[in-house]
């Protein structure tokens, strides 16, 4: 397979470049569910002492995967729907949990009692990667395309390229097979340092990649790369932070409860790049770093985050980046009649194309209302696996679920592209996400039942 479509949304606010330290908080604040994981097995009682680095909770279907304490302090259950209250913070030297004898191997476990694990994802399918699975391969993305979807790479290796480097010879024994470490294609200065740095490195292998989103997707490099793993093998995706990560909890020997984030986005005066612990309170993180206008924070990415809410109110585990937008409260006057010199379309009809390159504020406004789709082919032109949204939507409302199927919707890798260029605002990310879902519900637990017939008559 080769690379294809993508684009790259420019939005205004990117944050600077450089990595800031903040102040300790008051308390933190621990979300119980942050993005794949569910800490559904508290471990600690209220008012308990706690250690930095002790686990407060498992996620019990995944793995059970602890979340840690980032610091020294005081457990405060049932405060805060979701959350796990920590306060009367101190610093301290982290606790370094033993690892504990388990099918995964002493270094998989030093990992998940570390809290490093949950930086890894299965490059095929964005799941937590089963520690009881070898990792055939491994896929490094030292990109972050999305905006503001987390830490630029660049930023990263700036600080860390030493220990980034440790983190990549570590990997080497923890993988089976090659570590793939995903560049963005010509010469840039840390990109050529990193190279070289690699270079003699049998298990290594370098792919330069267009800086174009989302060719940073763990899934669309696995295809390219033509990695199908095993039965009982799975292949593994690491961002730059995850790499540290893990040299931090196995070379350095400490359990990881820092967040770097990248805060960015039209909304956002400070675009800024900030260091803080899990649970850091987002009011507090977000203070004198928003303009004072209705807005809408994101935990994540313009395109692939979720909008943070009441059931939200600290940084999550898996928390990497917070996009800001402004959310207008009335309707353009008169906006079907404007040139667009100040807008940026994927097509050709506004003024804008023809100005230089910029950053454009966007907002939270659809920007126009829902209408049929015109067949105008954009959502397949950006689609980096190559399959055809206008067509899933169409077969969508006849209900054919078998063509569907045919036409290859289990390869959307959901980078949302699709809904952001359609013309006509069809949400279509969400329409095969779902279509999706109900083929495997329906129609492939149907297959199975027929296939457990046939065995049975057989037998």
């Amino acid at each position: 397979m080769k690379l294809r479509g993508g684009y790259n949304i420019r939005l205004a606010g990117r944050p600077a470049g450089k990595i800031y330290a903040l102040d300790r908080p008051e308390i933190l604040l621990l979300p119980q569910r942050a993005g794949r994981l569910r800490f559904n097995k508290v471990l600690v009682k209220s008012g308990e002492a706690v250690r930095c680095g002790q686990p407060l909770a498992v996620a019990s279907g995944q793995f059970g995967l602890p979340l840690i304490a980032p610091m020294d302090g005081v457990v405060r259950l049932r405060v805060h729907r979701g959350h796990i209250q920590l306060e009367s913070l101190a610093a301290g030297d982290p606790q370094i949990p033993e690892s504990s004898n388990s099918p995964y191997g002493d270094q998989h476990q030093a990992l998940i009692d570390r809290g490093a694990w949950v930086f890894l994802h299965d490059a095929l399918g964005d799941q937590v990667p089963d520690p009881a699975r070898r990792a055939a391969a491994a896929i490094v993305s030292t990109m972050c395309l999305e905006p503001f979807a987390g830490p630029r790479g660049n930023v990263l290796l700036n600080e860390s390229m030493d220990a980034f480097l440790r983190g990549l010879d570590c990997l080497t024994t923890l993988v089976q097979g090659t570590v793939y470490v995903a560049l963005p294609s010509g010469h840039q200065p840390l990109a050529d340092r990193l190279r070289q740095s690699l270079d003699g490195k049998s298990q290594i292998q370098i792919v330069d990649i267009p800086l174009r989103y989302p060719m940073d997707h763990f899934h669309v490099l696995a295809r390219f790369l033509n990695l199908q793993p095993q039965k009982g093998e799975t292949v593994w995706g690491l961002q730059t932070e995850g790499v540290l990560a893990v040299d931090q909890a196995w070379n350095v020997g400490r359990p990881v409860v820092d967040r770097i984030l990248a805060i960015g986005g039209s909304a956002v005066s400070e675009p800024i790049h900030v260091r803080v612990p899990v649970g850091y309170p987002i009011d507090r993180l977000l203070n004198g770093r928003v303009v004072d206008q209705p807005h809408r924070v994101i935990d994540g990415g313009i395109l692939n985050g979720r909008r943070v809410d009441e059931h939200q109110l600290g940084v999550g585990v898996e928390s990497t980046g917070l996009t800001v937008l402004l959310e207008p409260t009335r309707r353009e006057l008169w906006g079907f009649v404007r040139t667009g010199l100040d807008r940026i379309s994927y097509s050709n009809c506004f003024l804008s194309r023809f100005r230089p390159k910029y950053a454009e504020p966007l907002t939270t406004a659809l920007r126009g209302e829902h209408r049929p789709c015109i067949g105008c082919g954009y959502c397949e032109e950006v689609c980096p696996v190559g399959i055809m949204p206008h067509w899933i939507h169409k077969l969508a409302y006849q209900d054919a679920l078998e063509e569907i199927d045919r036409c290859a919707s289990h390869r959307c890798v959901a980078c949302g592209l699709c809904s952001y260029v359609c013309p006509s605002k069809l949400d279509l990310r969400r329409e095969i996400l779902e279509v999706n879902e109900t083929i495997r519900r329906d129609l492939h637990a149907v297959d199975a039942d027929d296939a457990d017939v046939a065995k049975e008559v057989a037998g």
